[in-house]
């Protein structure tokens, strides 16, 4: 059983990320294509996937193959949603007696294949393999889907906003996941065949992070910081299938500030976000707003946009 500790202070400074975390989804991504029986929402993405899988790929997929488990240097604690060199790096040049601790014991209980122990002695050439295998990976399994999967945590977060407003986060908490449990100030997952593990985050607080491609929650805790919780959304579309049909409606990029309000963003967030000025930014949002998708208060000098209950509606339909 893993609990986390949460005080009224880690309970007041909750929050949920209102955007995936790539390592995550590809970590996640490597266990569905590595593990049988894929749920019918992700029945067609797993086909394809698998029908993409190359040599090349082998060194990342060993490190995902165990069941319920996955090296944590593969997820760094960072929670980056850019697939860029340094999130890359941040994986591949992790202390060898890091690696070491976390792949050996596995290699030695037979879980892990033996090739992944030149890996775990911090083999230069085993690490760029690494490298390459990550990079191919992602190309094939994440990248395609990326779009859509943002437009699931966007949707996710938003709902989970409404549900602190009008029920509290004691509703949030209860409602995140059927693989976790909220008592009174104990989240709570039963890991199978593992220890007792306790998380305080000591008034750091929680960092709530929607995973699509997640198969059961994860945790990290860093110290002197909050502890993540990485959740599996459980309202997804029926199957990732890259289609854009919020691009067909609104266009790319009015579909794209749409997505990208959905977290509760500033106009100059937005612009940001989806890589435009900030009068395109203020021109499409006020578009949307006029369409009824959004709305948009002030906050000091700032203006702060939001979905509609329509907005929140016509997001989700477009991922299906």
């Amino acid at each position: 059983m893993l609990t986390v500790h949460l005080n009224a202070i880690d309970l007041s400074r909750t929050v949920v990320r209102s955007r995936p975390a790539v390592m995550q989804e590809l970590a996640a991504a490597g266990r569905r294509v590595t593990q049988a029986d894929a749920p019918t929402y992700l029945a067609g993405w797993n086909a394809r996937t698998r029908a993409a899988l190359r040599p090349i790929m082998r060194p990342y997929l060993d490190l995902c193959r165990v069941p319920r488990w996955v090296p944590d240097f593969l997820t760094p604690a960072g929670w980056s949603s850019d697939f860029d060199a340094a999130v890359i790096d941040e994986v591949v040049n992790t202390p060898a007696a890091l690696m070491r601790e976390e792949l050996q014991p596995m290699i030695e209980a037979g879980r892990l294949p033996a090739r992944v122990g030149a890996l775990a002695a911090g083999d230069q050439s085993a690490r760029r393999q690494l490298r390459a295998a990550i990079v191919a990976f992602h190309d094939v399994a994440v990248a395609p889907y990326w779009t859509e999967i943002t437009t699931a945590v966007h949707a996710d977060r938003a709902a989970r906003g409404t549900t602190m407003v009008e029920h509290g986060i004691d509703r949030v908490l209860h409602t995140l996941s059927s693989h976790l449990r909220w008592n009174a100030s104990k989240l709570s997952y039963e890991c199978p065949g593992g220890a007792d593990v306790e998380l305080a985050p000591a008034g750091h607080g929680v960092i709530l992070v929607p995973s699509y491609l997640g198969i059961v929650p994860s945790f990290a805790d860093v110290g002197g910081g909050p502890v993540a919780v990485c959740y599996p959304i459980e309202r997804r579309p029926p199957d990732l299938a890259g289609r854009k049909p919020l691009a067909d409606l609104l266009g790319r990029t009015r579909a794209t500030v749409l997505t990208a309000v959905a977290g509760g963003r500033s106009t100059t967030e937005v612009a940001h976000e989806v890589g435009i000025s900030a009068g395109s930014a203020s021109q499409h949002t006020s578009v949307l707003r006029s369409a009824g998708l959004i709305t948009t208060h002030r906050t000091g000098p700032a203006v702060r946009h939001s979905l509609t209950p329509l907005g929140l509606s016509l997001l989700e339909a477009g991922s299906s």
